[in-house]
């Protein structure tokens, strides 16, 4: 079985190929350390199987969940997130949408939060543009902050610190 189950949620499958780039960034350590899963075809028993967890969910309109993570949201509320380690890595547009930026990933994160789960991958959010987002904790967000939309040269070193980082957090 694979050390880290990653778990997304992708309408226009952004989210769905940076899934599958952070999987290939924890491949260069070491080979299927990764398991990817839609989210939308996942049970709360699939998640759970996995001790390090990876959430990736992109925030939609004024600050609205994806469709998959919509339908698999109240479920979450009823799963014990209690010795897992979970990093969370949200798709958004800060231009577009700077008032929101990354809400998505805030909201799930705040869930996994109350149900016990330990969040790792913290990530500093200063070299982003927006006006508020409920993935801010302080001078971080809950999780790896991407913008395909007006910061995507910037994706590819993001993704192999982060995965580096989340590594190292996961004690892998």
């Amino acid at each position: 079985m694979a050390k880290i189950g990653l778990f997304f949620g992708s309408s226009t499958g952004k989210t769905e190929a940076v899934a599958y780039q952070i999987k290939s960034e924890f491949d260069k350590f070491e080979k299927d350390m990764v398991e990817v899963h839609n989210i939308g075809a996942s049970t709360p028993e699939q998640v759970l199987k996995f001790k390090n967890i990876i959430i990736g969910i992109p925030t939609w309109n004024t600050g609205e969940l994806q469709d998959d993570w919509d339908v698999f949201f109240p479920r979450l509320r009823e799963m014990d997130f209690s010795g897992h380690k979970v990093a969370f890595f949200g798709l958004g547009d800060q231009n577009g949408y700077g008032f929101n930026f990354l809400d998505a990933m805030g909201i799930v994160a705040d869930e996994v939060l109350m149900q016990g789960g330990d969040v790792f991958g913290l990530w500093p959010n200063k070299s982003y543009e927006f006006e508020e987002s409920k993935a801010q904790v302080e001078d971080h967000f809950i999780g790896l902050g991407i913008d395909e939309e007006g910061q995507q040269g910037m994706t590819p070193e993001r993704l192999g610190a982060w995965v580096t980082q989340v590594k190292e957090e996961f004690g892998l």
